[in-house]
Protein backbone atom coordinates (compact mmCIF):
# COMPACT_ATOMS: atom_id res chain seq x y z
CA UNK A 1 0.00 0.00 0.00
CA UNK A 2 1.00 3.46 -1.04
CA UNK A 3 1.15 6.32 1.35
CA UNK A 4 -0.20 9.37 -0.56
CA UNK A 5 0.64 12.80 1.28
CA UNK A 6 -1.28 15.78 0.15
CA UNK A 7 -0.02 19.16 -0.05
CA UNK A 8 -0.63 20.39 3.09
CA UNK A 9 0.83 17.65 5.03
CA UNK A 10 4.01 18.63 2.83
CA UNK A 11 3.35 22.04 3.51
CA UNK A 12 3.17 20.64 7.69
CA UNK A 13 6.42 19.01 7.33
CA UNK A 14 8.33 21.46 5.37
CA UNK A 15 7.07 24.09 8.14
CA UNK A 16 7.79 21.48 10.91
CA UNK A 17 11.63 22.30 12.41
CA UNK A 18 13.90 20.33 12.04
CA UNK A 19 15.70 18.02 14.75
CA UNK A 20 19.14 19.07 16.48
CA UNK A 21 21.34 16.33 15.64
CA UNK A 22 23.98 17.69 17.96
CA UNK A 23 24.70 15.40 20.62
CA UNK A 24 25.58 18.31 22.97
CA UNK A 25 23.97 21.52 22.01
CA UNK A 26 25.11 23.69 24.92
CA UNK A 27 28.20 23.79 27.38
CA UNK A 28 29.95 25.70 30.54
CA UNK A 29 33.51 24.99 30.30
CA UNK A 30 35.59 25.48 33.87
CA UNK A 31 39.21 25.76 33.52
CA UNK A 32 41.97 27.67 35.37
CA UNK A 33 43.34 29.61 33.08
CA UNK A 34 41.65 31.02 29.81
CA UNK A 35 45.19 31.32 28.29
CA UNK A 36 46.56 27.91 28.02
CA UNK A 37 46.85 26.50 24.73
CA UNK A 38 44.70 23.61 25.50
CA UNK A 39 42.01 25.23 27.12
CA UNK A 40 42.02 27.03 23.91
CA UNK A 41 42.29 24.16 21.29
CA UNK A 42 39.53 22.29 23.02
CA UNK A 43 36.84 24.86 23.36
CA UNK A 44 37.41 25.47 19.73
CA UNK A 45 37.05 21.77 18.59
CA UNK A 46 33.98 22.11 20.56
CA UNK A 47 32.59 25.03 19.20
CA UNK A 48 33.64 23.75 15.82
CA UNK A 49 31.04 21.26 16.43
CA UNK A 50 28.37 24.01 16.80
CA UNK A 51 28.08 23.82 20.41
CA UNK A 52 27.71 27.50 22.38
CA UNK A 53 30.43 27.55 24.43
CA UNK A 54 29.98 29.89 27.48
CA UNK A 55 33.71 29.68 29.85
CA UNK A 56 33.62 30.28 33.20
CA UNK A 57 37.52 30.65 33.49
CA UNK A 58 40.36 32.00 35.78
CA UNK A 59 43.58 33.06 34.00
CA UNK A 60 47.24 33.09 35.18
CA UNK A 61 49.95 35.86 34.57
CA UNK A 62 52.81 33.47 33.22
CA UNK A 63 52.29 34.33 29.25
CA UNK A 64 49.94 35.21 26.38
CA UNK A 65 48.59 37.61 28.88
CA UNK A 66 47.07 40.14 26.29
CA UNK A 67 44.70 37.15 25.15
CA UNK A 68 40.83 37.99 24.68
CA UNK A 69 39.02 34.84 24.63
CA UNK A 70 37.22 34.09 21.33
CA UNK A 71 34.13 32.36 23.37
CA UNK A 72 31.84 33.66 25.16
CA UNK A 73 33.35 34.00 28.70
CA UNK A 74 32.70 34.87 32.79
CA UNK A 75 35.97 35.87 34.42
CA UNK A 76 36.87 34.33 37.83
CA UNK A 77 39.73 36.02 38.82
CA UNK A 78 43.55 35.47 38.60
CA UNK A 79 45.49 32.62 40.09
CA UNK A 80 49.11 31.20 40.29
CA UNK A 81 50.05 27.84 39.85
CA UNK A 82 50.15 24.95 42.74
CA UNK A 83 49.07 27.72 45.62
CA UNK A 84 45.06 25.96 46.23
CA UNK A 85 44.95 26.99 49.65
CA UNK A 86 46.28 30.71 48.81
CA UNK A 87 43.30 30.21 46.02
CA UNK A 88 40.18 29.98 48.57
CA UNK A 89 39.65 33.21 48.55
CA UNK A 90 39.91 33.73 44.63
CA UNK A 91 37.43 30.39 44.32
CA UNK A 92 34.91 31.97 47.06
CA UNK A 93 35.05 34.94 45.17
CA UNK A 94 34.29 32.56 41.44
CA UNK A 95 31.07 30.87 43.34
CA UNK A 96 29.58 34.34 43.56
CA UNK A 97 30.20 35.50 40.22
CA UNK A 98 29.11 32.02 39.51
CA UNK A 99 25.81 32.91 41.19
CA UNK A 100 25.19 35.48 39.42
CA UNK A 101 25.67 33.34 36.04
CA UNK A 102 23.04 31.22 37.43
CA UNK A 103 20.38 31.40 34.93
CA UNK A 104 23.06 30.59 32.02
CA UNK A 105 24.14 27.35 33.85
CA UNK A 106 20.49 26.47 33.92
CA UNK A 107 19.85 26.61 30.57
CA UNK A 108 23.30 24.47 29.30
CA UNK A 109 23.72 20.67 28.63
CA UNK A 110 26.91 19.95 29.74
CA UNK A 111 29.56 21.23 32.46
CA UNK A 112 33.10 20.80 31.13
CA UNK A 113 35.48 20.83 33.64
CA UNK A 114 39.21 21.07 33.48
CA UNK A 115 41.14 19.98 36.23
CA UNK A 116 40.56 19.61 40.03
CA UNK A 117 39.36 23.03 40.98
CA UNK A 118 37.63 24.31 38.36
CA UNK A 119 35.95 20.32 38.36
CA UNK A 120 35.64 20.61 42.47
CA UNK A 121 33.76 24.48 41.48
CA UNK A 122 31.58 22.79 38.89
CA UNK A 123 30.30 20.59 41.19
CA UNK A 124 29.48 22.74 44.07
CA UNK A 125 27.27 24.70 41.38
CA UNK A 126 25.58 21.68 40.20
CA UNK A 127 24.50 20.92 43.79
CA UNK A 128 23.47 24.37 44.32
CA UNK A 129 21.67 25.00 41.58
CA UNK A 130 20.28 20.89 41.18
CA UNK A 131 21.11 21.48 37.68
CA UNK A 132 20.66 18.29 35.41
CA UNK A 133 23.47 18.95 32.58
CA UNK A 134 25.84 16.23 32.37
CA UNK A 135 29.23 16.40 34.46
CA UNK A 136 32.74 16.01 32.48
CA UNK A 137 35.73 15.75 34.44
CA UNK A 138 39.19 16.40 32.49
CA UNK A 139 42.36 15.26 34.41
CA UNK A 140 44.36 17.06 32.11
CA UNK A 141 47.38 16.82 34.81
CA UNK A 142 48.09 15.07 38.08
CA UNK A 143 50.09 17.56 40.26
CA UNK A 144 52.60 16.83 42.72
CA UNK A 145 50.37 17.19 45.76
CA UNK A 146 48.00 14.44 44.64
CA UNK A 147 51.07 11.96 45.14
CA UNK A 148 52.06 13.09 48.69
CA UNK A 149 51.11 11.74 52.04
CA UNK A 150 50.51 15.11 54.00
CA UNK A 151 47.02 16.20 55.22
CA UNK A 152 46.83 18.65 52.33
CA UNK A 153 47.11 16.02 49.96
CA UNK A 154 44.38 13.93 51.86
CA UNK A 155 41.89 16.22 51.52
CA UNK A 156 42.73 16.91 48.18
CA UNK A 157 41.85 13.33 47.00
CA UNK A 158 38.93 12.78 49.59
CA UNK A 159 37.60 16.04 47.39
CA UNK A 160 38.70 14.14 44.09
CA UNK A 161 36.86 11.27 44.65
CA UNK A 162 33.57 13.33 45.23
CA UNK A 163 34.29 14.74 41.78
CA UNK A 164 35.47 11.46 40.38
CA UNK A 165 31.82 9.67 42.04
CA UNK A 166 29.31 12.55 40.66
CA UNK A 167 30.53 12.91 37.69
CA UNK A 168 29.30 11.39 34.32
CA UNK A 169 32.32 11.02 32.40
CA UNK A 170 35.95 11.10 33.01
CA UNK A 171 38.06 12.65 30.26
CA UNK A 172 42.10 11.76 29.81
CA UNK A 173 44.68 12.50 27.47
CA UNK A 174 46.83 9.76 28.70
CA UNK A 175 46.04 6.27 29.87
CA UNK A 176 48.87 6.99 31.92
CA UNK A 177 46.57 8.72 34.35
CA UNK A 178 44.37 6.28 34.72
CA UNK A 179 47.35 3.21 35.35
CA UNK A 180 49.61 5.11 37.42
CA UNK A 181 46.95 7.56 39.40
CA UNK A 182 42.87 7.03 39.43
CA UNK A 183 43.20 3.21 39.67
CA UNK A 184 45.88 2.44 42.25
CA UNK A 185 45.48 5.57 44.40
CA UNK A 186 41.90 7.02 44.05
CA UNK A 187 40.63 3.36 42.90
CA UNK A 188 38.57 4.81 40.14
CA UNK A 189 37.70 1.77 38.43
CA UNK A 190 34.76 3.08 35.86
CA UNK A 191 35.50 4.02 31.98
CA UNK A 192 36.91 6.82 31.03
CA UNK A 193 37.32 8.64 27.81
CA UNK A 194 40.85 9.16 25.95
CA UNK A 195 41.28 12.10 24.26
CA UNK A 196 44.86 13.03 23.19
CA UNK A 197 46.13 15.95 22.74
CA UNK A 198 46.57 15.87 19.18
CA UNK A 199 47.98 18.51 16.25
CA UNK A 200 44.21 19.74 15.06
CA UNK A 201 43.08 20.59 11.41
CA UNK A 202 43.49 23.77 12.33
CA UNK A 203 46.95 23.88 13.27
CA UNK A 204 48.46 22.11 10.25
CA UNK A 205 49.71 23.85 6.78
CA UNK A 206 47.78 23.23 3.89
CA UNK A 207 48.66 19.55 3.34
CA UNK A 208 48.41 19.64 -0.32
CA UNK A 209 51.14 22.87 -0.29
CA UNK A 210 54.72 21.86 -0.62
CA UNK A 211 56.62 22.57 2.30
CA UNK A 212 57.80 25.92 3.27
CA UNK A 213 60.99 26.95 3.36
CA UNK A 214 60.87 27.57 7.35
CA UNK A 215 59.98 23.80 7.46
CA UNK A 216 62.87 23.03 5.21
CA UNK A 217 64.95 25.32 7.83
CA UNK A 218 66.79 21.94 9.14
CA UNK A 219 68.49 20.93 6.38
CA UNK A 220 70.96 23.76 6.40
CA UNK A 221 71.84 22.36 9.74
CA UNK A 222 74.06 19.79 8.58
CA UNK A 223 77.03 20.37 10.68
CA UNK A 224 75.13 19.94 13.87
CA UNK A 225 72.77 18.59 15.84
CA UNK A 226 69.55 20.86 17.09
CA UNK A 227 67.64 20.42 20.27
CA UNK A 228 64.20 21.89 20.66
CA UNK A 229 62.43 22.89 23.88
CA UNK A 230 59.25 24.63 23.15
CA UNK A 231 56.07 25.65 25.24
CA UNK A 232 55.78 26.11 29.05
CA UNK A 233 59.68 25.73 30.32
CA UNK A 234 58.93 24.96 33.62
CA UNK A 235 61.75 21.96 34.49
CA UNK A 236 64.79 22.96 36.19
CA UNK A 237 66.19 19.39 35.71
CA UNK A 238 65.63 19.79 32.06
CA UNK A 239 67.32 23.26 32.35
CA UNK A 240 70.50 21.79 33.96
CA UNK A 241 70.66 18.61 31.90
CA UNK A 242 70.42 21.08 28.14
CA UNK A 243 73.21 23.31 29.88
CA UNK A 244 75.66 20.24 30.85
CA UNK A 245 74.68 18.98 27.24
CA UNK A 246 75.68 22.66 25.24
CA UNK A 247 78.52 22.31 27.90
CA UNK A 248 79.89 19.22 26.69
CA UNK A 249 79.13 18.84 23.35
CA UNK A 250 80.22 22.93 21.98
CA UNK A 251 79.38 23.47 18.41
CA UNK A 252 78.17 19.71 17.91
CA UNK A 253 74.94 20.90 19.02
CA UNK A 254 72.29 23.79 19.36
CA UNK A 255 69.98 24.21 22.36
CA UNK A 256 67.17 26.14 20.49
CA UNK A 257 63.98 27.02 22.88
CA UNK A 258 60.89 29.12 22.82
CA UNK A 259 58.47 30.19 25.12
CA UNK A 260 58.15 31.21 29.11
CA UNK A 261 59.99 29.59 31.57
CA UNK A 262 57.30 30.10 34.21
CA UNK A 263 58.84 28.58 37.66
CA UNK A 264 62.77 30.61 36.94
CA UNK A 265 61.45 33.56 35.76
CA UNK A 266 62.90 35.36 32.86
CA UNK A 267 66.38 36.72 34.28
CA UNK A 268 66.92 33.36 36.07
CA UNK A 269 66.22 31.70 32.68
CA UNK A 270 68.75 33.95 30.47
CA UNK A 271 71.06 33.24 33.02
CA UNK A 272 71.62 29.94 32.15
CA UNK A 273 71.23 30.79 28.10
CA UNK A 274 73.87 33.67 28.14
CA UNK A 275 76.20 30.83 29.57
CA UNK A 276 76.58 29.15 26.55
CA UNK A 277 77.46 30.31 22.92
CA UNK A 278 75.38 26.89 21.41
CA UNK A 279 72.12 27.81 23.44
CA UNK A 280 68.98 30.21 21.81
CA UNK A 281 66.15 31.35 23.27
CA UNK A 282 63.88 33.62 21.37
CA UNK A 283 61.04 34.15 23.86
CA UNK A 284 56.86 33.44 23.64
CA UNK A 285 55.85 32.18 20.32
CA UNK A 286 51.58 32.41 18.77
CA UNK A 287 49.77 29.09 18.66
CA UNK A 288 49.22 27.63 15.77
CA UNK A 289 51.00 30.64 13.37
CA UNK A 290 54.52 29.93 14.71
CA UNK A 291 54.53 26.03 15.26
CA UNK A 292 56.40 25.34 11.49
CA UNK A 293 58.86 27.46 11.95
CA UNK A 294 59.85 26.03 15.58
CA UNK A 295 59.53 22.75 14.45
CA UNK A 296 60.85 23.56 11.16
CA UNK A 297 64.20 24.52 12.86
CA UNK A 298 65.21 21.41 15.02
CA UNK A 299 66.03 17.65 14.19
CA UNK A 300 64.88 16.50 17.94
CA UNK A 301 62.22 17.92 20.48
CA UNK A 302 63.03 17.46 24.08
CA UNK A 303 60.56 15.83 26.06
CA UNK A 304 61.72 14.39 28.96
CA UNK A 305 60.22 15.97 31.70
CA UNK A 306 60.69 16.23 35.43
CA UNK A 307 58.99 18.77 36.39
CA UNK A 308 56.83 16.36 38.87
CA UNK A 309 59.43 13.59 38.67
CA UNK A 310 57.77 9.43 40.15
CA UNK A 311 54.36 11.00 39.19
CA UNK A 312 52.46 13.78 36.77
CA UNK A 313 55.84 13.68 34.19
CA UNK A 314 56.12 10.14 33.83
CA UNK A 315 52.31 9.53 32.91
CA UNK A 316 51.54 12.32 30.44
CA UNK A 317 51.47 12.37 26.68
CA UNK A 318 53.57 15.72 25.96
CA UNK A 319 51.86 18.07 23.31
CA UNK A 320 55.12 18.73 21.90
CA UNK A 321 55.40 15.50 21.48
CA UNK A 322 52.24 15.40 18.99
CA UNK A 323 53.64 18.89 17.38
CA UNK A 324 57.26 17.79 16.97
CA UNK A 325 56.88 14.23 15.25
CA UNK A 326 53.48 15.75 13.06
CA UNK A 327 55.87 17.85 11.84
CA UNK A 328 58.86 14.81 11.54
CA UNK A 329 60.71 15.92 14.60
CA UNK A 330 62.09 12.86 16.37
CA UNK A 331 60.92 12.92 19.95
CA UNK A 332 63.28 12.18 22.77
CA UNK A 333 61.61 11.16 26.30
CA UNK A 334 62.80 9.27 29.37
CA UNK A 335 62.63 5.49 28.98
CA UNK A 336 60.32 4.99 31.86
CA UNK A 337 57.95 7.66 30.75
CA UNK A 338 54.49 7.38 29.12
CA UNK A 339 55.89 8.14 26.12
CA UNK A 340 57.82 5.57 26.00
CA UNK A 341 55.52 2.91 25.49
CA UNK A 342 53.50 5.43 23.47
CA UNK A 343 55.43 5.26 20.93
CA UNK A 344 57.71 1.87 21.24
CA UNK A 345 55.07 -0.04 19.07
CA UNK A 346 55.66 2.25 16.16
CA UNK A 347 59.67 2.37 16.57
CA UNK A 348 59.64 6.70 16.85
CA UNK A 349 62.03 8.72 18.88
CA UNK A 350 64.39 7.34 21.40
CA UNK A 351 64.05 6.74 25.26
CA UNK A 352 66.87 8.27 27.48
CA UNK A 353 68.23 7.03 30.29
CA UNK A 354 70.22 8.01 33.39
CA UNK A 355 72.52 9.62 33.30
CA UNK A 356 70.62 11.52 31.03
CA UNK A 357 73.58 13.79 29.41
CA UNK A 358 75.53 10.80 28.66
CA UNK A 359 72.84 9.09 26.91
CA UNK A 360 71.78 12.16 24.70
CA UNK A 361 75.07 12.80 23.83
CA UNK A 362 76.08 8.92 23.20
CA UNK A 363 73.00 8.90 20.84
CA UNK A 364 73.77 12.40 18.86
CA UNK A 365 77.64 11.16 18.66
CA UNK A 366 76.36 7.85 16.95
CA UNK A 367 73.38 9.17 14.51
CA UNK A 368 73.83 9.72 11.30
CA UNK A 369 72.33 12.07 8.96
CA UNK A 370 71.01 9.05 6.65
CA UNK A 371 69.52 7.68 9.57
CA UNK A 372 67.79 10.42 10.94
CA UNK A 373 66.48 11.45 7.56
CA UNK A 374 65.10 7.85 7.73
CA UNK A 375 63.74 8.03 11.07
CA UNK A 376 62.11 11.61 10.29
CA UNK A 377 60.92 9.77 6.85
CA UNK A 378 59.36 7.24 8.95
CA UNK A 379 57.27 9.85 10.93
CA UNK A 380 55.72 11.56 8.38
CA UNK A 381 53.96 8.32 6.99
CA UNK A 382 52.50 7.85 10.33
CA UNK A 383 51.93 11.30 11.32
CA UNK A 384 48.15 11.67 10.33
CA UNK A 385 47.40 8.25 12.19
CA UNK A 386 49.53 9.14 15.23
CA UNK A 387 49.69 12.67 16.30
CA UNK A 388 46.58 14.50 13.83
CA UNK A 389 43.25 15.39 15.18
CA UNK A 390 41.02 15.43 12.84
CA UNK A 391 37.85 15.77 14.32
CA UNK A 392 37.09 12.23 14.72
CA UNK A 393 37.98 12.43 18.37
CA UNK A 394 35.99 15.30 19.45
CA UNK A 395 32.76 14.10 18.09
CA UNK A 396 33.45 10.66 19.48
CA UNK A 397 34.03 12.20 22.87
CA UNK A 398 30.57 14.23 22.13
CA UNK A 399 28.72 11.87 21.60
CA UNK A 400 29.90 9.32 24.42
CA UNK A 401 29.41 12.39 26.80
CA UNK A 402 25.43 12.28 25.15
CA UNK A 403 25.18 8.53 25.76
CA UNK A 404 26.64 8.71 29.42
CA UNK A 405 24.94 9.38 32.80
CA UNK A 406 24.88 7.45 36.45
CA UNK A 407 27.44 9.08 38.78
CA UNK A 408 29.10 5.85 40.80
CA UNK A 409 29.28 5.34 44.41
CA UNK A 410 32.51 7.51 46.13
CA UNK A 411 35.76 4.95 45.66
CA UNK A 412 36.74 3.32 48.71
CA UNK A 413 39.58 5.24 50.02
CA UNK A 414 40.69 2.22 52.34
CA UNK A 415 41.56 0.36 49.34
CA UNK A 416 43.93 2.83 47.55
CA UNK A 417 47.90 2.26 46.99
CA UNK A 418 50.39 4.38 49.08
CA UNK A 419 50.69 7.84 46.85
CA UNK A 420 54.10 6.90 46.84
CA UNK A 421 53.85 3.66 44.91
CA UNK A 422 52.08 4.03 41.87
CA UNK A 423 50.74 0.83 40.30
CA UNK A 424 53.00 -0.25 37.29
CA UNK A 425 51.67 -1.66 34.13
Amino acid sequence: MSLVHSEQDKRAAAEEPAKDARPVRSMAYFAGDATNPTVRLRIASFQREGIDVTGFTFRRDKFHTEFVPFWKNVELGKTKDRQYFSRLSTIFGALRTMWRHRAELRQVDVLYARLFDSAFLALLMAKFLRLKAKLVYEVEDVHDVFFRKTPAAYIMRFLERRILASADLVVLPSPGFSDGYLAPIQVYDRPYFLLENRIQLDEIPDKNAPPSERALAWTKETDRWVIGWFGTLRCRKSMQILSQIAERMGDKVLIYTRGFPTETGLDAYMEIVNRHNNWVHEGPYLMPDDLEDLYGRVHFVWCLDFYDENGNSELLLACRMYHGAYFGVVPLFTTQSRMADHLAPHQIGHGMADPYVDDVRELLERMTWDQYEQERAAILEVREELFLEDGSGVKALLQTIAQSGGASIVPDAAKAQSPLKPQQE
